[in-house]
């Protein structure tokens, strides 16, 4: 399984301006509305409200994970968000994020869920993605950049 098949290039969103964890989680349901994932921003918003709840999602390192598994969405999807400044997310380390990793799931696909949050988290230990995902200046040639590392590099 590639991420890639999931990330489209209209879900990847560079330097965006967001003030808090919150904004994050307000900006990954409406760009699903944005982008046809869903229909209902609002239930999308809630779902990901109550996973933060639970636990965040800011596992450290600079990386959150926003995730929920939503009857809304028809399909998988990942969204790719560098904040134009780090943001305060809860993390686990207590360290701002400056990446984050949306995952949005359709409600009966357990598994597909629990797959991509594996992938995503191994990905996320690559030193070069994070480069890449740090430093790449837009969204297409961030798009062809993971494309060609996962090509390359096993993470399973």
């Amino acid at each position: 399984m590639k991420i890639s098949s999931y990330l489209r290039i209209e879900n990847i969103f560079l330097d965006v301006l967001l003030p808090d964890k919150d904004a994050a989680l307000r900006f990954v349901a409406d760009a699903c509305v944005k982008n046809s994932i869903v229909e209902d921003g609002g239930v999308l918003y809630t779902g990901l409200q109550e996973r933060e709840m639970t636990l965040s999602t800011g596992v450290g390192g600079g990386i959150g994970f926003p995730h929920t598994a939503s009857e809304e969405a028809n399909d998988a999807a990942v969204l790719l968000i560098r904040p134009k400044k780090p943001i305060d997310f809860e993390a686990l380390d207590n360290l701002p994020v400056d990446i984050i990793i949306a995952i949005i799931v359709p409600s009966n696909k357990t598994t597909l869920h629990i797959r991509i949050l594996a992938r995503v988290s191994r990905l996320c230990k690559n030193q070069d993605f994070l480069t890449i995902v740090r430093e790449t200046e837009n969204s297409e040639k961030l798009h062809e950049e993971i494309i060609k590392l996962e090509q390359i590099v096993d993470l399973f």
